[in-house]
């Protein structure tokens, strides 16, 4: 008899996330994946998302289903009212225990001359490409959807980051330190993200890809914490950034620290009403523009160390 679960979408505010997921991986729950809240859309270069920085994200937890299924329910409200109304029980169904039909949601996309898709993906096209980037969706930022993650792939396929040594600031995923090993980075590519669930989620996706355990050397935590920094290689030739325009600038003296004379920092997560700012106080350090590129509302730009 096919064994059946409960599936339980829960709305978390954004600042509890970390301590939430934390207690959860602990508890007689199955995390299933966190995600932001957003849209799939399609457009004429393939697909993309908006996401909703300011609301919840979306926490979905799993659990076998007993005798008493409404009791169980009960159960976990009583669980998650420990953090008030800063988690919120949404949805409640019951699914089969393979029932795979989220993974509908995540489709291959194709920027410049890759494909980035999840592992389990079956598309004809991908199966036949020479270069993809297999991603799964976890509970650490990056799937390849944005616009941010799309342009800063972009310019390394310009600016090939083969032989570079490289520093991935808020490494989520580990989309962009993954990319730049397959393109002949020097290993191990430093990924350092405050969120614990990188460390998961970017072995994960080494392992789709076939990269070996010293392929990349995470740091989990805060770099703007002199023990996190720290513990980074004391120079780079490359540095990637796509963490917001104010990080960048509050984190350029460690930036300057640790990237290497005519090094070069792509910096993302800008907005367009803040891009002057970023660029001013970087070219005050000491640096100049070399590449610039606009979606929508974000903005993306490589700086070269020349001061």
């Amino acid at each position: 008899m096919e064994s059946t679960w409960h599936k339980y979408t829960l709305l978390v505010d954004r600042e509890m996330e970390d301590l939430f997921v934390g207690e959860v991986l602990e508890s007689p729950y199955t995390l299933g994946w966190v995600e932001p809240q957003i849209e799939v859309l399609t457009t004429e270069n393939g697909y993309d998302y908006a996401e909703n920085t300011n609301g919840p994200v979306i926490v979905y937890l799993f659990e076998p289903i007993q005798e008493s299924a409404a009791g169980q329910v009960e159960k976990l409200q009583a669980y998650i009212s420990r953090w008030g109304e800063a988690v919120r029980l949404q949805q409640v169904e019951q699914v089969a225990e393979e029932n795979d039909s989220w993974k509908d949601e995540f489709r291959e996309v194709r920027v410049g001359d890759w494909w980035i898709a999840p592992s389990w993906n079956t598309a004809e096209e991908v199966l036949k490409a020479d270069r993809v980037l297999w991603i799964d969706p976890g509970a650490a930022f990056g799937t390849g959807y944005h616009g941010t993650t799309q342009d800063i792939l972009r310019l390394l396929q310009k600016w090939s980051p083969s032989g570079k040594r490289v520093l991935d600031i808020g490494a989520g995923s580990g989309i962009l330190s993954l990319f730049c090993v397959k393109n002949g980075a020097e290993m191990p590519v430093w990924a350092v993200d405050i969120n614990q669930q990188s460390d998961y989620q970017i072995r994960v996706n080494a392992a789709n890809n076939q990269l070996g355990e010293h392929a990349v050397k995470i740091v989990i935590g805060d770099i703007a914490d002199p023990g996190v920094e720290a513990e980074l290689p004391e120079e780079v030739d490359l540095i990637l950034l796509n963490i917001g325009g104010d990080e960048d600038v509050s984190i350029l003296p460690v930036v300057d620290r640790h990237l290497a004379p005519r090094g070069h920092v792509i910096l993302s997560g800008i907005v367009v009403w803040n891009r002057e700012k970023v660029i001013a106080a970087y070219e005050q350090a000491g640096y100049r523009c070399m590449e610039e590129s606009t979606s929508d509302e974000w903005v993306t730009v490589m700086m070269e160390k020349i001061g």
